[in-house]
């Protein structure tokens, strides 16, 4: 597995291409704002991107996501929860954006227990919500990877004072289906630096102990 971050746009959200080598299949996982040249550049030397997958739909993760999918021809996948903001984005912005927003629609839904496979790789969706409706994180178990989105930060959580979230779910959402994951398993997240899971467990100081 090859894991190629992005940060990018106004709030410094992070985007990944995940390929797998020996087949030279991929998905990307969030799509910021101004991340399509960087997605571009990295997968025209044959590589086949075969899911543009959404953690949640807020703006800062899904900005981008019209042009990659033109770009990739690549389904679009998110939480049925979530599809309202990518229908209708100017509506469910909590201030006015100095650029344009394109509404999209999504090709496929994420479930609880859903597995996107590309290649070799295998991720299999966890129904996270809290930080949204429809936040998800992907596992993929062999290589003991997580993507948490806004889930689950370094030492930190996911925003609940948003429309759609609640600290409630949150908590649970972490503690259910991400702090039952190996110690060892390693944490790439909507913003922010990587973790591993027993890291959290230990030191995130929003975790319940």
């Amino acid at each position: 597995m090859k894991i190629l971050p992005v940060e990018s746009g106004p709030v410094y959200t992070l985007g990944y291409l995940v390929i797998d080598e020996t087949s030279q299949k991929g998905v990307i996982i969030d799509t910021p704002l101004d991340s399509t040249d960087f997605f571009a550049e990295n997968i025209a030397e044959g590589i086949e991107i075969t899911a543009i997958i959404l953690t949640h739909s807020h703006w800062d993760h899904t900005a981008d996501c019209p042009k990659i999918k033109k770009l990739t021809n690549a389904p679009i996948y998110i939480h049925k929860h979530d599809e309202y903001r990518i229908k209708n984005p100017y509506q469910h912005t909590i201030w006015k954006l100095p650029f344009e927003l394109e509404s999209f629609n999504a090709d496929s839904y994420l479930a609880d227990g859903y597995e996107i496979e590309s290649g070799s790789l295998k991720f299999k969706i966890s129904h996270t919500p809290g930080h949204t409706e429809g936040s998800i994180c992907l596992v993929e178990e062999n290589e003991k990877i997580v993507f948490t989105g806004d889930t689950l930060f370094n030492l930190s959580v996911g925003r609940t004072d948003l429309p759609g979230g609640n600290s409630e779910q949150l908590m649970n959402s972490i503690n259910e289906k991400l702090l039952i994951l190996p110690d060892d398993c390693i944490l790439f997240s909507g913003h922010g630096d990587s973790s591993t899971i027993g890291t959290e467990r230990k030191f995130n100081p929003f975790i319940r102990r």
